[in-house]
């Protein structure tokens, strides 16, 4: 077993805390922006193109280095389902959170307090209760696309994740599945579906912990932890596996080929007793 202070994990945990830190950069940015172009009355386009394009180009930039987890849920859904170590997992969510804290920091920095959004906010025609499904539907759509499309979760060369045209694409759905997250859960949660995300915009705002969501912050860690539980479970009964992606669609089917169904047990035995028959 490798160190998990090695050169090649020390590179991945460095692109981690980098992609969350732009992540959180320009997509808090981007509600920033859209409040200071258009006011208070931001339409969830505004941003959620923003969040779900980061995330496709950032996957595109780190996916070979580190799997472009750039969520905590994704890295606990992938730890859970021992498709990383586990003490390598805690190091990847320390830098996420540190990367988006960083992130927050740097905008805060750039457009100061009074101009300063996180995108993070409770609607007050919904509860804590209300909001912990929103976070919870959200991150499922989200691990549910990753688990089914993945490509660099584990690392190329080890697990063989990058044999299809198809598959090399994969953090274009997932992007997509985030900019969907954020049109149906931005007006009614902010769409948090990322603590590192969430923590890294937050700490920066005034009087956020005053607010609803303040009050409710931890639907913000909640939600995203308990789909990153459900959603590889939906996609264990979906396929038979927990390993992710081309990989895990290989291993399925290679189990396939060793345990026969019913039907071709049956065809097979059918065709022996012609065969003798004759």
């Amino acid at each position: 077993m490798s160190s998990p202070f090695s050169k090649p994990n020390l590179r991945a945990f460095f692109a981690e805390f980098c992609a969350t830190a732009l992540f959180v950069f320009f997509g808090a940015g981007s509600v920033t922006a859209a409040v200071a172009a258009a006011g208070p009355q931001v339409q969830p386009v505004n941003y959620a193109l923003s969040f779900g394009f980061a995330i496709t180009i950032l996957a595109f930039a780190i996916g070979d280095v580190s799997g472009a987890h750039i969520n905590p849920a994704v890295t606990v859904a992938l730890a859970v389902t021992k498709n990383i170590d586990p003490v390598k997992a805690v190091l990847y969510v320390i830098s996420q959170c540190t990367g988006g804290l960083v992130g927050g920091g740097l905008l805060r920095l750039a457009v100061g307090k009074d101009a300063y959004r996180s995108g993070i906010g409770l609607s007050s025609i919904v509860n804590p209760g209300g909001g912990l499904l929103f976070e919870f539907m959200g991150t499922t759509i989200l691990i549910f696309v990753v688990f089914n499309v993945a490509v660099w979760s584990a690392g190329v060369t080890a697990n063989d994740f990058g044999g299809t045209v198809i598959s090399s694409l994969a953090p274009i759905p997932i992007g997509l599945a985030v900019m969907v997250a954020h049109l149906t859960l931005g007006p009614f949660t902010g769409c948090g579906i990322n603590p590192a995300r969430v923590l890294g915009a937050v700490v920066y705002e005034d009087q956020f912990w005053d607010s609803d969501a303040g009050k409710a912050f931890w639907i913000y860690w909640v939600g995203p932890l308990l789909a990153a539980v459900f959603a590889p479970l939906i996609y264990w009964v979906m396929e038979g596996t927990v390993g992710p992606g081309s990989a895990g669609h290989a291993k399925a089917a290679e189990a396939d080929k060793v345990s026969p169904s019913v039907e071709t047990t049956m065809s097979a035995e059918m065709t022996m007793v012609e065969k003798y028959t004759d």
